[in-house]
């Protein structure tokens, strides 16, 4: 699965950053998820950001 290179999360592991296959989220629960490129959890589409859905297919996906 590839990740878009602009989504950013932290949870109680650590960071992950964007690209291709970065790291296992490992708690979906606690995971704060956002996008470099709207500042926030919205994407530049007024889409959610999570790994799951900041996919290929998406207007604004760009990958590593």
């Amino acid at each position: 699965m590839s990740i878009c290179k602009f989504l950013r999360a932290r949870n109680p592991y650590g960071m992950m950053e964007g690209g291709d296959n970065p790291w296992l989220l490992l708690d979906d629960a606690n995971t704060i998820c956002w996008c470099i490129n709207s500042a926030g959890a919205m994407g530049p589409d007024n889409g959610l950001v999570s790994p799951k859905q900041c996919t290929k297919g998406r207007s604004c996906f760009v990958s590593q």
